[in-house]
């Protein structure tokens, strides 16, 4: 399972500027009973971090919006220059037109 968030604030003023709505995305990964936040920091540099449920529900209070996919996770490749493409080679898209937060969350919520 793997969990998709999307956050509508950042510190970075270029992403403030370019993106719409949504700033910033994240993929949390299941693996048994924990839960792993894989955080896009900068360009090349993904830190992990141990969150629970409690810490998910608490980033929903925050104004992420969650998107939960029943998916395997394709490759975590922390050498990327963006937060998108991280999460796109996560989860297998190959899509050159999705590049920023509120272009994935559109394509992911597309009907198929």
């Amino acid at each position: 399972m793997v969990i998709i968030g999307f956050s509508c604030t950042t510190s970075k003023t270029l992403v403030r500027l370019v993106c719409g709505r949504l700033k910033h995305c994240a993929i949390i990964t299941k693996s048994k009973n924990k839960f792993v936040l894989h955080q896009f920091v900068r360009p090349y540099k993904v830190t992990q971090i141990a969150i629970t449920k409690r810490g998910i529900s608490k980033l929903a209070s925050y104004g992420w919006i969650f998107i939960y996919m029943d998916i395997p996770v394709c490759n975590i490749n922390t050498h990327k220059w963006t937060c998108v493409n991280f999460v796109k080679s996560a989860i297998g898209i190959k899509n050159i037109w999705v590049q920023t937060p509120n272009s994935l969350y559109a394509y992911l919520k597309k009907p198929t």
